[in-house]
């Protein structure tokens, strides 16, 4: 029988100490995939038929949709959307799909179509603010000048 050696490797602790931070950068780098809205079923889909399914058949089969078309347009509306979070940066949208059911008056399906990111718009937003009437005054100028100002209790 061979004795054993006992003597403890010293880089053994300094390679494991070492490792920790890598595995746990590695692992915080991993994108977090968000879904989000509703996801039409291709096959489901297929079976709303222009001209012949009205809006019950088209709710059972697709369900509630996301949004409803406004001022007079009959249409709705199934968005849905893939968002990925890494670490602290800004989310990244992956993919984005929007299926759309339009129905005449009589509430039969007239069109069936689908829009995905590429059709979307970017919209500029306007950095102007509104000015308000009045003065900026702060806290305690306020408080100080509401000193007195309340109104006596009527005799």
């Amino acid at each position: 029988m061979s004795a054993r050696d006992t003597t403890p490797n010293p880089l053994r602790p300094r390679a494991l100490f070492l490792a920790l931070p890598l595995v746990g950068l590695l692992v915080a780098c991993d994108p977090r995939v968000g879904l989000h809205g509703h996801r039409v079923d291709v096959d489901a889909l297929a079976e709303v038929v222009p001209g012949r399914t009205d809006r019950t058949q088209v709710e059972l089969l697709l369900g509630s949709p996301s949004s409803k078309g406004g001022f007079g347009s009959e249409s709705w509306y199934y968005v849905s959307s893939r968002v990925e979070h890494k670490a602290f940066l800004k989310p990244n949208l992956v993919e984005r799909k929007v299926v759309f059911v339009s129905f005449d008056d009589r509430g039969l399906v007239t069109a069936i179509g689908s829009l995905d990111k590429a059709d979307g718009k970017h919209i500029t937003y306007v950095d102007r603010e509104t000015p308000t009437a009045g003065q900026r005054i702060t806290l305690l100028q306020q408080l100080i000048g509401n000193v007195g100002r309340f109104n006596k209790p009527a005799e």
